[in-house]
């Protein structure tokens, strides 16, 4: 059968690495999905979903933007109070079915497909970004970053793969999986690279509300000159715990939005009318995550108190996002490790690879998910035995 050829250059998660964990026994810390598998949404956030049911939400979303009225108020308080941007809702938002397909749809229209076209990644970086731009018959350009520097965004190593085919920039901030959250200093330098060589940006802040420490996060659009050149990307599914209701949403300029709701017509359709509720009465008091990150401050606290102190494993305090990015090197590749964690602990975490060419030599632990503390604390406990195994055998213990 004939195909694009681009596709063959997709990666897909070997999941098959995680076979030989008992359904009994095992704890997984790998996916990004609040305190799953276990339930953790508020009852207003229930029950406003139930309510749109009853009350024939049902429908096709047909507003424009695709988002009913009481959502898109939401967003727009939103949007003002939290991330600093007063937009118009009718020319510049548009809500999607889940901020995967917004970050997807964002890039595509930068490109041009089986021309040759350019989009830089940070590498260690989310694996959509990578696959996304793959899928769209374009060339993505992984930048590397580096632990020495928090892996923050170098803008020599930017600057020297950038060519005339080069058509966009894509970074999440915080970053997954390195928890890099990136500083107004940093971000600027990056407006002002794009601004010279006339690139899009596309920004995903997915984890935008996993910020720690106190530090500033900084929406890029907001930086001079950048709402017209930047696309953000915004979900609801870590922030907000929404990850089964799939609901995610758009900011871009004015001038290219009717093509995004255009495209996103002819791709998915509108977005899910009754749990565009769910989301709005979300919006309207989260009070409810706030203590989730109470226990996300705890747990990257917990884990890395224990990392810290096994020979051969690295660790960085995390800085956003609810997972750790942990250097393994010392201790053999990302997948052996990951391997020895699954047959010796019935324990799952991510192996580096997953994130680019620069994720080997570590592993994404996730904090985030399982919401009983007692499975968490189990988790932390095997992955410690688990690590600390390694050291022995690599002669890094006494």
């Amino acid at each position: 059968m004939r195909i694009d050829d681009s596709w063959r250059d997709l990666v897909a998660p070997d999941f098959s690495l995680y076979a030989g964990l008992d359904p009994e026994r095992r704890i997984m810390m790998m996916g990004a999905d609040p305190f799953a598998p276990d339930k953790c949404l508020p009852d207003h956030v229930i029950a406003a979903t139930k309510q749109a049911l009853d009350d024939g939400k049902t429908h096709y979303s047909l507003d424009n933007g695709y988002a009913e009225p009481r959502l898109k108020t939401a967003l727009v308080n939103k949007l003002r109070d939290f991330n600093g941007m007063e937009i118009d809702p009718e020319t510049e938002l548009m809500v999607g079915p889940s901020s995967a397909f917004t970050l997807f749809l964002s890039i595509r229209i930068c490109i041009r497909p089986g021309q040759g076209d350019e989009v830089l990644v940070t590498s260690p970086g989310f694996a959509e970004n990578i696959n996304d731009i793959h899928q769209m018959g374009a060339v993505c350009v992984q930048v590397p970053t580096y632990e020495e520097d928090g892996f923050k965004l170098r803008m020599d190593e930017f600057r020297s793969r950038i060519t005339e085919r080069t058509r966009a920039i894509v970074i999440t901030n915080p970053n997954n999986p390195t928890t890099t959250v990136y500083t107004r200093e940093n971000l600027l330098e990056l407006a002002a690279l794009a601004e010279e060589f006339d690139l899009g940006v596309i920004v995903d802040q997915d984890f935008e509300r996993q910020v720690y420490d106190g530090a500033e996060f900084v929406n890029f659009a907001t930086l001079p000159g950048m709402r017209e050149r930047t696309l953000t990307v915004f979900g609801t599914s870590k922030d907000l715990g929404l990850t089964g209701f799939r609901v995610g949403y758009l900011v871009a300029p004015a001038e290219i939005m009717p093509l995004l709701k255009i495209a996103t017509f002819n791709y998915v359709g509108p977005t899910n009318t009754f749990a565009q509720y769910g989301v709005a009465a979300a919006y309207e008091n989260p009070a409810y995550t706030d203590e989730w990150f109470t226990i996300y401050d705890q747990r990257r606290h917990a884990i890395f108190d224990v990392l810290k102190d096994i020979p051969g494993v690295g660790a960085l305090m995390p800085e956003g996002g609810f997972y750790h990015w942990v250097n393994i090197s010392e201790l053999g590749t990302s997948l052996e490790v990951v391997k020895h964690l699954v047959t010796t602990q019935q324990l799952g975490v991510s192996p580096g690879t997953w994130f680019g060419d620069s994720g080997e030599g570590y592993v994404r632990v996730m904090y985030g998910s399982n919401g009983r503390d007692e499975v968490f604390q189990e988790g932390v406990s095997r992955l410690a035995s688990g690590l600390l195994e390694l050291a022995k055998s690599k002669g890094l213990v006494a």
